[in-house]
């Protein structure tokens, strides 16, 4: 199979976009860095809340990113938040108990931001085969990505080049989402107040029979008001999971 080459600032483990590196910089468009020494790392997050997970369900899910991460020899850069934590790393997202997974990709250019990685990245995405395109969104949902009461998976999201990003990415699937955008996201009715993010919102039945998740936790809650289904698991990442509605 023919890949799409890339040039990024950051040591992915390959040159090349596989579904691992894919998934990978889904991860990554959550903009976290952290510079535990001289070298400043990229961070994958995979979070959640304290009340919101079972410990079983996240070991499932670490057993599945560890699984992507050997493929590009970053097994050892993937681990629970706690192993860092234990050796001085400090994750300032991973606030009031949230717990959850991290791997760690060393910057290599001097310097590199969101903006510049979404440049590096967009035209070898866009020409990249459908399973290519899905295992990034697979990522980008997997470890940030929320459910609401109006059917929609929800993704906050503070930077423009990536919300258009992921409308072009949604428009290959013909999905069923709506953006709240940056530029006129959700006031909040203190006007003095901070005001909220913008959100990526998909409608979840598509994207869980087009798309899939990995997170276990994040299937049981994606599906969790939908009456029948049957589970279709995808070979193309490690505990992928799409569904096909009876």
């Amino acid at each position: 199979m023919n890949y799409q080459t890339l040039t990024t600032g950051l040591d992915l483990g390959s040159k090349f976009l596989t579904p691992q590196t894919a998934y990978f910089l889904g991860l990554l468009m959550a903009d976290e860095t952290i510079k535990p020494r001289d070298d400043i790392f990229w961070v994958a997050p995979i979070r959640h809340n304290p009340t919101y997970f079972e410990n079983t369900e996240l070991e499932e899910h670490y057993n599945y990113v560890k699984q992507i991460a050997s493929f590009l020899g970053k097994e050892n850069a993937t681990q629970m938040t706690s192993f860092f934590i234990r050796q001085g790393y400090k994750f300032p997202k991973f606030n009031a108990g949230k717990s959850g997974i991290v791997t760690l990709f060393k910057q290599t250019s001097e310097n590199l931001t969101l903006d510049e990685l979404i440049n590096d990245i967009s035209e070898a995405l866009l020409s990249s085969e459908p399973h290519i395109i899905r295992s990034f969104l697979v990522g980008l949902f997997d470890g940030r990505g929320s459910y609401d009461n109006s059917s929609f998976i929800t993704l906050d999201y503070w930077n423009e080049n990536l919300g258009s990003l992921v409308i072009k990415l949604f428009d290959l699937f013909n999905l069923d989402y709506n953006i709240n955008n940056t530029l006129t996201a959700r006031q909040r009715q203190d006007s003095t107040a901070k005001p909220r993010r913008g959100q990526l919102r998909v409608k979840h039945l598509g994207y869980l029979g087009k798309i899939g998740v990995i997170s276990p936790n994040r299937f049981k809650r994606f599906t969790a008001k939908i009456e029948k289904y049957q589970i279709i698991k995808d070979n193309v990442l490690p505990g992928l999971k799409k569904v096909s509605f009876i």
